[in-house]
């Protein structure tokens, strides 16, 4: 029963003693409350049927006390209740978003953020309450039970079985209507991850919806969602509220059914003094009450389960990429920067776990220390795919990828990140200012070097422009800078820590043509020998590189320097024209003097084509 809640306990080992005690103090309050209807019958028979106002006032007093032990144990257990719901969301949220850490980009291809988000708000409410009310009053009602049917058999032993079928009646009303409260929580909660979805894409695309003036289309969608989630959140609110007066109007048959016969019985003075019945009366209600309560807490505890179930969900996903156990460590300083791709093929993976069709193909690739590196092609022939298969955000399905010679899933991924730095396609900032978003790879680095890096993506002139210079504030993603801005701020916060291996991916489409040049003349002086990967769709970007590696459908169709792939290659050609306009013609007889390399640590000279490739 409950068992995603259950894994929940082994948090509260170290303070079992608290949570003993607010059983304790439930069971004080329970008693205390039953000896107070036990009370009444003493006040009726000895005191106020025999006009003893002594025994009236005496029993008055002690049932004061043990209304104010019952308020106060009461209290007690709710405090602590409270301690242990607010601490299991903190251990939950907390351990949640550790483990949200631990992901790689194929887990949340899977885990979209909107799902993820409820995950982390919603559903960890939704335990914390069934935690509070597990603790507060989960165990209340079968005290109540026990006790009330103890003094029962003592006091009005001929009523024991009104009080068990009234009993029986709750009790199978709850069994029936609770699997139904159940599923339709957990149907909420679903069509809540559709709803919180589509609410999260559209504020995130909201200039787009704008712009093209879709409000009406993001209105209607966004009401099929409520109207589905509205559905079920009212058929599960509907049971529960059917639930609570459902019981009420059996507790109050079943008290004019206890006041009938026992009244016959009294009249009769065959069975109950109206002491007794008094009393009886008074169980009665102290039985179905927390009953009732159950019909609240029950809901709650079924909601968490439900809840809990999604949070296991995403507890029990497994990164996708991991660390080998015996994982080895880069002296960063010793890397030279050589890259391999042997016959390496990649397919991302569907949700369910099967593969699509591969999106990379066979790609086999050498690029050496301190060379830079353009791929080149269209949307979707596998550029970004391939450089993520690099720093190990993506694991590749066959074949390996090697630095130095080591294949890269024999590095901790930590230690491989600090050699392989990449500015991503989007380029995201971090609320903060300026200097933390740089520094955001390495806090501890010098700021000339962070400057430096600035200097070296085009942004140290609009930075220094700014009233707060580098401690500027920067708004949640980026969004006080333009896109251009925030690229450059992304490139220089790749540069900051100062990779080996440094990968830009398209990191300059939202750059005009002039800073894009004034950044690709100003990168190799900042990372001398640092191997250098650019991935672009613009030849402008990749135009003067030592390389140019053409993709096409997740393949390799060629590569070259820009003037051999201008003049063998047709779909080089194509991009050209399209770009660029008309091919110039080459000169006629012209000795073209070699191209000039540039000595990297190792002494290679780059001004030689060393690759070799299998498309």
């Amino acid at each position: 029963m409950l068992p995603n809640l259950r894994r929940l306990s082994s948090i509260y080992k170290p303070y079992m003693g608290r949570l003993i005690t607010s059983q304790v103090l439930l069971l004080v309050a329970a008693s205390a409350s039953l000896f107070t209807a036990w009370l009444s019958q003493v006040l009726v028979n000895d005191g106020i049927a025999k006009n003893d106002s002594h025994t009236v006032i005496v029993t008055g007093f002690w049932m004061l006390i043990a209304a104010i032990v019952a308020g106060g144990a009461m209290i007690g257990a709710a405090y602590i209740a409270v301690f242990f719901s607010q601490g299991t969301a903190y251990i939950i949220r907390r351990g949640l978003y550790e483990k949200i850490q631990t992901f790689s980009f194929a887990n949340f291809d899977q885990l979209r953020t909107g799902q993820l988000l409820v995950r982390l708000s919603a559903d960890t409410q939704n335990v914390a309450r069934a935690v509070l009310y597990a603790v507060f009053l989960l165990l209340y009602a079968p005290f109540m039970l026990v006790i009330a049917f103890v003094l029962t058999i003592l006091n009005s032993p001929g009523l024991v079985w009104l009080l068990v079928v009234t009993a029986l009646i709750v009790v199978g009303l709850m069994w029936w209507l609770l699997p139904r409260v159940f599923a339709a929580y957990a149907a909420r909660q679903q069509r809540l991850d559709d709803l919180n979805n589509t609410m999260q894409e559209n504020l995130a695309g909201i200039r787009v919806v704008k712009a093209f003036v879709r409000e009406d289309l993001e209105k209607e969608k966004f009401g099929v969602r409520a109207d589905a989630m509205q559905e079920m959140a009212f058929k599960a609110a509907f049971l529960v509220a059917f639930l609570s007066p459902l019981l009420q109007t059996i507790t109050q048959l079943g008290r004019a059914f206890a006041i009938w016969i026992g009244g016959n019985q009294v009249l009769g003075g065959t069975g109950l003094d109206i002491g007794q019945l008094v009393a009886f009366t008074q169980y009665m209600a102290l039985v179905v009450t927390p009953l009732a309560m159950m019909a609240i807490v029950v809901p709650f505890l079924l909601r968490g389960e439900a809840s809990a179930a999604r949070l296991a969900e995403v507890y029990n996903t497994k990164p996708l990429v991991v660390d080998k156990p015996n994982a080895q460590e880069m002296d960063t300083a010793a890397i030279q920067g050589k890259v391999v791709f042997e016959n390496v093929s990649f397919a991302f993976r569907r949700a369910g776990g099967e593969l699509d069709p591969p999106a990379i193909k066979n790609i086999n690739l050498t690029i050496e220390p301190g060379e830079r590196v353009g791929i080149l092609g269209a949307t979707g022939a596998g550029k970004s795919a391939l450089v993520n298969l690099l720093p190990r955000f993506y694991d590749v399905t066959e074949g390996r990828i090697t630095i130095d010679g080591i294949d890269v899933r024999d590095f901790s991924q930590d230690n491989l990140r600090q050699v392989v730095g990449i500015a991503l396609q989007e380029a995201v900032l971090f609320q903060g200012d300026i200097r933390f978003n740089l520094k955001f790879g390495d806090a501890d680095i010098d700021d000339d070097v962070m400057m430096d890096a600035a200097r070296a993506a085009d942004a140290h002139g609009f930075i220094d422009n700014l009233p707060e210079k580098y401690d500027a504030a920067v708004d949640r993603r980026g969004y006080n800078f333009s896109g251009g801005q925030r690229q450059r701020l992304s490139m220089a916060r790749a540069f900051t820590p100062e990779p080996r291996i440094l990968i830009l991916d398209d990191s300059t489409s939202a750059l005009d043509v002039a800073t894009e040049s004034r950044v690709q003349s100003a990168i190799p002086t900042f990372s001398n020998n640092v191997t250098t990967i650019y991935v672009a769709q613009r030849i402008s970007a990749v135009i003067d590189l030592d390389k140019i590696v053409l993709m096409e459908s997740g393949a390799i169709v060629d590569m070259g320097r820009h003037e051999e792939l201008l003049a063998r290659s047709p779909l080089y050609q194509g991009i050209y024209t399209s770009q660029l306009g008309k091919i110039p013609a080459a000169p006629e007889n012209v000795d073209k003097p070699p191209r000039a390399g540039k000595k990297t640590k190792n002494g290679i000279d780059n001004g030689q084509d060393t690759a070799e490739v299998t498309a």
